[in-house]
């Protein structure tokens, strides 16, 4: 995948992290968004 592909879904993961309100939600976020980052170092 694509390092801009890889940048929208950290900024979509960004605004759903504001807005959530339990944590499982917000682990599940910053799951997403580790996978995301790592693909962004490849």
């Amino acid at each position: 995948m694509s390092n801009t592909k890889q940048l929208k879904k950290l900024k979509n993961l960004n605004v759903k992290a504001e807005k959530c309100l339990t944590r499982d939600e917000a682990k599940k976020i910053l799951i997403k968004a580790s996978k995301a980052q790592s693909k962004i170092n490849l």
